[in-house]
């Protein structure tokens, strides 16, 4: 018998169609009611789970929000990358994840109108960007750049959001053109 412990399939099934519902409705333009009805389950296995609707939204952006740095760097083959070449993976996993980008712009815009979602969101990211700077300046040492690890790291999920945004609103975006700039950017500041 394993001892790893499961995800309960009534709070996956919450948790996946609330990300489909916020990322298409919003955050204001999703309820409860709406979320019961999409993942199959109860309002009380939603209560259960995550409390109420605050909670849901919160662990939709938990697991969405930090997810692309965050892959990113636990891809194989990442354990010394340049800034540059981190920045890349994160926008594959951006541009992979079929409506990640959507997703994150309805998240980061809920939290404009919700204090709780913000600090969440402001706690979470400040983590990212400590991890994504020890990862950084570890690569910055080995290889000897002279960088501030905080800085780039700032800047790349600066230019992951632009990344995100832009591929979430503009159906003309050049992708390609946008990561080509980014990693030379990124080269120059930080070359590896």
């Amino acid at each position: 018998m394993s001892s790893r412990v499961r995800p309960s399939p009534s709070r996956e099934a919450i948790l996946e169609a609330a990300a489909e519902l916020i990322r298409t409705r919003g955050v204001d333009g999703t309820s409860i009611a709406d979320v019961i009805a999409v993942s199959g389950t109860s309002a009380g296995a939603i209560y259960h789970h995550f409390g109420n609707k605050h909670g849901v939204v919160l662990a939709v952006a938990q697991r969405s929000v930090a997810k692309s740095l965050a892959s990113a760097m636990r891809e194989p083959g990442t354990e010394a990358v340049s800034p540059a070449s981190l920045f890349v993976a994160a926008t594959r996993h951006v541009a992979r994840e079929q409506g990640t980008a959507e997703l994150m712009v309805q998240v980061w815009s809920g939290a404009v109108a919700d204090p709780d979602l913000k600090r969440y969101l402001m706690r979470e990211i400040a983590g990212l960007h400590t991890a994504v700077a020890l990862f950084i300046g570890a690569w910055c040492r080995e290889h000897g750049v002279e960088a501030d690890a905080h800085a780039l790291a700032e800047t790349i999920a600066g230019l992951v959001v632009g990344f995100a945004v832009q591929r979430a609103m503009f159906d003309d975006f050049d992708e390609a053109g946008y990561v080509a700039m980014g990693a030379r950017l990124l080269d120059a500041v930080a070359p590896g």
